[in-house]
């Protein structure tokens, strides 16, 4: 049930994370805020693939990564040159077996806001 607070100041609370490359709005993504050493904080860090041979954006912070691979999305700028050259063996086929796995449950592959946590 809703609290009095939420109801009449819906907006109240309410973060923004950005946007993907696409213009959708960003969320908390499957792994929740992440800190960045810079003290900022992460959610998706999309990336661009090809999946059934159509190019998609596809979060790359997904359930499912190890400690290595999370520190490397959180310690590295992705808009770096050398991004993907230096990510960690794996990293991409985790984030594609997992937006693969959503594709076929007919889910989008970025966590929506109403998904319950598990």
């Amino acid at each position: 049930m809703e609290d009095l607070a939420s109801i009449l100041y819906p907006n109240q609370g309410m973060v923004s994370y950005g946007n993907r490359p696409d213009g959708t709005k960003k969320g908390k993504g499957f792994l929740g805020e992440l800190a960045r050493p810079d003290g900022s904080v992460s959610t998706e860090i999309s990336a661009g693939v090809q999946i059934d041979g159509k190019e998609m954006d596809i979060p790359l912070l997904v359930p499912g990564l190890n400690k290595k691979e999370r520190e490397y999305l959180l310690s590295t700028d992705p808009k770096d040159k050398e991004f993907f050259k230096n990510m960690p063996d794996g990293l991409i086929d985790k984030a594609v077996d997992h937006a693969n796995k959503r594709i076929k449950d007919g889910k989008s592959v970025f966590k929506e806001d109403d998904e319950e946590d598990k």
